[in-house]
């Protein structure tokens, strides 16, 4: 079998990856702050190949390896971008990056990886946000479950309207949508505004 080109390795490498670390790749490459800068139009709502024709055509093939490399550990995909490099017979160009004992991902010492973790806070924050709204929601209905406050058909109704941001007044409408009874005086005073 002939050796890979180094844009099937990179086409290959960016077909396996996961949706939601293809998704990353395309916003970190399109977030790059220094040039060549690479357009939102030519990443958004492309696939592999697409994404593959952009790197090489904005890098040349070995830039290509090099960026590609670059956005995977600073996604701290090392396993992706080590066998990106051997793949591409080419030397990694993270230093101490051949083995995993010399990654940085998630380590608070070095500068590139502080500058990436800032850049996926940035890149995903309303996510993020919102993740930590429905942690924060499920572990309030679970309190207020265990201490009696609210039965389990009060939990799954306040679910099905999806958020404790919801006013009293949504949960009456559904009450009335629903044909069910639910309480709505169950919460203190205080708990209502959640």
């Amino acid at each position: 079998m002939a050796p890979k080109t180094k844009r099937m390795a990179i086409s290959s490498m960016l077909e396996n990856l996961s949706a939601k670390d293809f998704r990353s790749f395309g916003v970190q490459l399109r977030n790059r702050k220094e040039e060549p800068r690479v357009p939102r139009n030519k990443v958004e709502g492309k696939d592999y190949l697409d994404i593959t024709d952009v790197l090489v055509s904005t890098f040349t093939e070995d830039g290509a390896v090099r960026e590609a490399e670059r956005i995977l550990r600073e996604l701290c995909l090392n396993d992706e971008a080590n066998d990106l490099v051997k793949e591409t017979g080419g030397q990694s160009s993270a230093p101490g990056s051949s083995d995993a004992g010399g990654s940085s991902c998630g380590a608070a010492g070095g500068s590139s990886s502080g500058a990436a973790v800032e850049d996926f806070l940035k890149n995903n924050e309303a996510d993020l946000i919102q993740k930590v709204t429905e942690i924060k929601d499920k572990l309030i209905l679970d309190s207020l479950k265990t201490k009696k406050v609210i039965d389990q058909e009060c939990n799954d109704t306040i679910q099905k309207i999806g958020s404790l941001g919801s006013n009293e007044g949504d949960l009456q409408s559904d009450k009335h949508s629903a044909g069910q009874n639910v309480p709505v005086d169950f919460l203190p005073s205080d708990l209502r505004i959640l």
